[in-house]
């Protein structure tokens, strides 16, 4: 706490250092749009469902310092974006108490699009969203918790919906570069052609090396264009993103080494490891309104994806008759497929104090290859497991909106999910069949005030996440095909005092199941029934125009709801591995009328249990990233942004479990357990120039 009360004193003196705009200030559904100009937040009362929704705009990042695309959620509160791994590879998401490890009770659309992957070949839920441009994004609409009818799977812990500005009133032209070869180069804006015709594009090249002795040789080559007709009651948008990336990756090391000097904290045990992706789409929405006042929207896409991923985590653990070449422990694992989907909405105003919403949706993946093989020298050499999957998802849901009187609504829901998958081995032996399964989740939310510009909230839901469809049709394994969820909410949200917002809220979520798909060898372990319980408090402050002040807290405890043991039978705990504890942030940018923008941004993250014991924790976590620019009246503009201002030397990510290096595996040495940690990057500059038009 000390630590916390050191940085935060040092972010409010830099605050006039570095750009940076708020996470939370505006709640509330899509329609909450319309009161961006607002300081009180009062606008706002009467429209959101819980005290944990919101909405990010296109200001409130626009100046943000982030190092990679994905820490674009980081404006949701209690939300952690890491990395421990090479950049190209999706990234570590922390919230409410969960490692979501790459999304397994997260979800995430992009223009429509879902991102997460079902039965990927690094892990279920797998969220890549380093195709993102955030400098595109128009807005951003986040719920915390299986609360929602019109969320499905992966969203127990929440979900966001990213959306792409429709129109752009200028080109801008965007060139960064930075410490260790980083190189960026952003072409994007809009066209007119004509009243209700839109154009919007993006082209993103870079490339960076980072710190690592190992130079990373990230390269990526991004794209988007958009076009949109807006008639007012009603249009359509068609969009196609391209986006290729190749990298190769320092993956966390053993940090024995590192104390004893034999490896440097920003080396490589494995040159060889990396990958490379590529995910090309074409999407469409569409809305409008009949002559009986329903109203409608709807949305198609599909998704052309592909993944090879080569890591080595543990190095030379195999016994040396597993291992007579000395090829080490490293594996590729793999995953091709197209999948397509959509979904059609429709609302309705029934009476006066009646309305109600409802929608289909349907996804279909056809996963050609998939699996893993151990490599050496990222050349496979043994398959492991190949296979191909089919995967079909059909979901219907509806929600009846009350505002019974002037103080209290509320909002019944339920939702219906259909899951059917056939797996085919393409090796001899290899797991295969089908399976299909189907749940209806109830939703429950009241909403109580304003009192004195003051609401109460009471949320109930139900949800899940679908499991790996190999680990379901595996009959050893004995994995359910849908593992639901529980949700309890309540929460506050005044703002009583003009320009303030604050928010409070208490929540609790139960698991059937802590379920992880273990990608080296196709199987998915269970891990047990756990019940997550916290608090998060949350502040936004516009006292003027031109200056923004934010504060998050988040503290959660996650538990097994029954006592774990080891393959032997002995007692080890109920406490759940690398779930999060607690988050602080707080944030402060400038934007004045002279062409100045400043701000700066400070993230807390809490020590974790690295076992079910909770005897062994990880380190905490803090940085300070911040920028600052001018807008000159001509169109150029110039920036500097600092990631990790205090040149912090603590770790991105932490865990605990077993490797052995070949000097040591020479020593006859055991495999050690040990910490093995991915560094924050350290103190990084990037300059850049932009000439808008």
């Amino acid at each position: 706490m000390k630590r916390i009360l050191e940085l935060t004193s040092a972010a409010v003196v830099v605050s006039m250092l570095g750009s940076l705009t708020n996470a939370a200030g505006i709640t509330g559904e899509i329609e909450e749009l319309v009161v961006v100009a607002s300081q009180s937040g009062k606008e706002l009362l009467g429209e959101a469902e819980a005290a944990s929704v919101g909405t990010v705009i296109n200001d409130q990042i626009r100046f943000r310092p982030m190092l990679r695309p994905a820490e674009l959620l980081e404006t949701i509160p209690g939300m952690v974006v890491t990395q421990h791994s090479g950049d190209g590879k999706a990234n570590q998401y922390f919230l409410r108490g969960f490692n979501l490890d790459h999304g397994t009770d997260f979800a995430n659309h992009v223009e429509g699009m879902p991102v997460n992957n079902v039965t990927h070949g690094h892990g279920q839920g797998y969220t890549d969203l380093n195709f993102l441009i955030p400098e595109l994004v128009d807005r951003m609409v986040y719920k915390k918790g299986p609360y929602y009818a019109s969320e499905g799977d992966f969203s127990s812990a929440g979900s966001a919906h990213i959306a792409y500005a429709n129109s752009l009133e200028k080109t801008s032209l965007k060139m960064t570069v930075g410490e260790n070869n980083n190189r960026r180069m952003l072409a994007y804006g809009g066209i007119e052609s004509g009243e209700s015709d839109h154009w919007t594009y993006g082209v993103e090249l870079m490339r960076n090396d980072g710190p690592w002795q190992v130079a990373e040789d990230f390269d990526k080559q991004n794209a988007v264009l958009k076009y949109s007709r807006d008639e007012g009651e009603y249009g359509f948008s068609l969009a196609a993103f391209y986006y290729d990336a190749s990298w190769t990756s320092t993956d966390q090391i053993p940090q024995r080494l590192v104390k004893s000097g034999e490896l440097d904290r920003y080396g490589s045990l494995d040159s060889t490891t990396g990958g490379d992706s590529q995910r090309y789409s074409l999407n469409g929405s569409f809305w409008g309104k009949t002559n009986s006042d329903i109203r409608y929207n709807g949305s198609l896409y599909v998704v052309d994806y592909q993944l090879r991923l080569t890591t080595n985590a543990t190095y030379f653990s195999k016994d040396e008759t597993d291992d007579p070449d000395l090829r080490g422990d490293q594996f590729t694992q793999f995953d091709e497929r197209v999948f397509s989907g959509g979904e059609f909405d429709i609302e309705r105003d029934l009476t006066t104090l009646h309305h109600l919403e409802g929608g289909v949706s349907y996804r279909y993946d056809d996963i050609g290859n998939v699996g893993v093989g151990s490599s050496q020298n990222a050349d496979i050499y043994d398959i492991l497991s190949r296979s191909s999957v089919t995967e079909l998802s059909m979901s219907g849901f509806l929600s009846l909106h009350s505002q019974w009187n002037d103080w209290f609504a509320t909002i019944v829901g339920g939702r219906y999910d259909f899951f059917k998958v056939d797996v085919n081995s393409k090796l001899a032996g290899g797991v295969e069949g089908n399976k299909d399964d189907d749940l209806v989740s109830p939703k429950l939310s009241m909403r109580f005030g304003p009192f004195s510009e003051t609401e109460i909230f009471v949320n109930y839901g139900e949800g899940f996440h679908s499991n790996d469809a190999r680990g379901v049709v595996d009959s050893r394994s004995n994995v359910p095909m849908l593992s639901e969820s529980k949700g309890y909410e309540m929460g506050m949200r005044s703002a009583i005092v003009d320009g303030l917002e604050f928010s409070v809220v208490l929540f609790r979520l139960d698991l059937d199941s802590e379920l992880v798909f273990v990608g080296d060898d196709a199987t998915t372990e269970p891990r047990g029934e756990t019940t997550r319980s916290g608090v998060e408090v949350g502040l936004f402050y516009r006292p003027v125009d031109w200056l923004i002040l934010d504060v998050d807290f988040a503290e959660s405890d996650t538990i097994f709801r029954q006592q774990q043991f080891d393959e032997i039978g002995t007692a080890l705990g109920d406490n759940v591995p690398d779930s999060l504890d607690r988050v602080f942030s707080l944030g402060a940018s400038v934007d004045l009328d002279n062409g100045v923008f400043a701000g700066v941004r400070m993230r807390y993250f809490g020590p974790r249990n690295l076992s079910e014991t909770g005897e062994v924790k990880s380190k905490s976590t803090e940085i300070v990233n911040a920028n600052v620019g001018y807008r000159l009246q001509n169109g150029w503009s110039i920036g500097l942004e600092i990631i990790n201002l205090f040149d912090s030397k603590d770790d991105d990510i932490t865990y605990l479990f077993e490797s052995r290096t070949l000097a040591e595996r020479e020593k006859n040495i055991d495999p050690i357990e040990d910490f093995h940690s991915h560094p924050m990057e350290p103190r990084t500059v990037r300059a850049s120039i932009a000439y808008e038009f």
